[in-house]
């Protein structure tokens, strides 16, 4: 199965772990997983002290998720490619409308 998750929220509201817990189990049960993080979301993968889950979501990544990133929410939020989490693609709606009709099932975190 293919599982895509759509992520909004920032890193402090609970919304983040549950995607990261939702991304890890299918992914150790064989899934192919893609998030495409927009809007506050995008903070999720600041690669920073401040932030308590870049980590995770780098680690996500590793195990095999693809995760991309809305570039028009990622600007004014100061996301960028040297700030964020090594291998996010910087992508668009069109990026999300291409997960959401590749997915089997889409989850909605926001």
């Amino acid at each position: 199965m293919k599982l895509g998750i759509l992520l909004t929220t920032s890193p402090e509201h609970q919304n983040s772990t549950t995607a990261l817990c939702v991304g890890r189990a299918a992914l150790e049960l064989g899934h192919e997983v893609e998030l495409f993080l927009m809007d506050d979301g995008v903070t999720n993968v600041l690669d920073s002290r401040d932030n308590p889950v870049a980590g995770a979501f780098a680690a996500l990544q590793a195990q095999g998720a693809a995760i991309t990133l809305c570039g028009s929410t990622c600007d004014p939020r100061g996301v960028t490619k040297e700030s964020a989490v090594a291998g996010v693609v910087f992508g668009s709606q069109y990026d999300h409308a291409q997960i959401l009709h590749r997915t089997d099932r889409f989850l909605v975190f926001g």
